[in-house]
């Protein structure tokens, strides 16, 4: 009874089964595809996590199947010497006809065919006052070459010249009344100083350096007659940086106001840059007072220099003396001290307390 139940179940199991073999298979593909890739993922990630190792072990085959090769080949041309000589011979002596035979026989041989037989070629009259007439005009183009050279120089000289000329601004006889009031020993001096302006003067530039000082000349001429643009580079400099930026450019360019005209463009390029920072940054009066303005401590900076502080006792001096010795003109800004005065000049007029 038992093994007809088995057999009874067997046989249905089986019967489902072959009535259901197309998802069967398809179930199995999966899993198979399922197991496939699994296993591939985890191989990847071993390979990823052991990258060098891997790229070590690749490059130490690839070096033993290429040192196996050359060691093949190279016992097979060692045990075959003497064929791999003769089949040399035979190329060399094959190619060696080839290119005598073009070289006899061809109207315009290459060039490199006939670098070989040179040394069999023979040397005719007419090659020898060819190689003549070769080095003549390799003289001539030598000498070109030199005067077109000093005609360079000569060139350069006369730009100088003539930009010196242009750029002068006395005559001759100025020239000639100053050096006769010189002493001898001046003279000697002067002849010195010449000797180092020719050695590092304008006349050791050369076209493309004068070229480049005169963009440089008109490049410092438009900063300090524009004072736009310095005023703008300003406020584009950090704080604590500018003040430094001012010391080592802004002041150098204007050659920290050393006479009337260069001061002149100092104090406008202040103005400017003034009116740039109250555009900009001061949003009521009270903040030029309050807050702490660039171009104040610019101004600062500038006249604590010897060069300021002597322009300012220059400016300042006659007022600030007129108010010192002004007597009855009080000062004072404490507001206790205001009203005191106060008092006592109504006291005084009125005589009553």
């Amino acid at each position: 009874m038992r093994g007809f139940l088995v057999r009874t179940d067997l046989s249905a199991r089986k019967h489902f089964l072959q009535k259901q073999l197309p998802a069967i298979v398809k179930i199995q593909s999966h899993w198979r595809g399922y197991r496939q890739r699994s296993d591939y993922q985890k191989r990847l990630y071993h390979l990823r996590d052991n990258t060098d190792a891997v790229i070590k072990i690749q490059s130490w085959v690839r070096m033993w199947q290429a040192r196996k090769r050359y060691r093949a080949r190279l016992r097979h041309f060692k045990s075959n010497i003497a064929a791999v000589v003769k089949i040399q011979a035979f190329v060399r002596a094959n190619k060696a006809r080839g290119d005598y035979r073009l070289l006899v026989h061809a109207k315009n041989p290459p060039l490199s065919v006939v670098r070989k037989f040179a040394h069999l070629l023979e040397h005719s009259d007419h090659d020898f006052r060819e190689e003549w007439e070769l080095m003549r005009m390799r003289e001539e183009v030598v000498q070109h070459i030199r005067s077109s050279r000093h005609l360079e120089q000569g060139l350069n000289v006369m730009d100088i010249k003539i930009g010196l000329l242009v750029k002068n601004r006395i005559t001759l006889q100025e020239v000639v009344s100053h050096c006769k009031k010189l002493t001898k020993k001046n003279k000697g001096q002067l002849s010195d100083l010449m000797a180092i302006d020719k050695q590092k003067g304008l006349k050791a530039l050369s076209r493309e350096k004068r070229e480049k000082l005169e963009a440089y000349q008109h490049l410092f001429y438009l900063l300090q007659t524009e004072p736009v643009y310095l005023a703008k580079l300003i406020f584009q400099m950090p704080q604590n940086r500018s003040t430094k930026f001012m010391d080592s450019v802004i002041f150098s360019l204007y050659n920290y106001a050393a006479n009337q005209r260069e001061g002149y463009l100092l104090l406008r390029l202040f103005t400017t840059a003034l009116r740039e920072e109250i555009k900009s940054k001061v949003d009521q009066v009270r903040e030029i007072v309050t807050g702490n303005p660039t171009v104040t401590k610019l101004v600062v900076s500038f006249y604590r220099h010897v060069r300021g502080q002597n322009a300012l006792r220059e400016i300042l001096g006659p007022v600030v003396r007129e108010v010192l010795q002004d007597k009855s003109l009080g000062i004072r800004t404490d507001p206790i001290d205001v009203y005191k005065s106060w008092v006592n000049q109504m006291e005084t007029q009125t005589g009553q307390r």
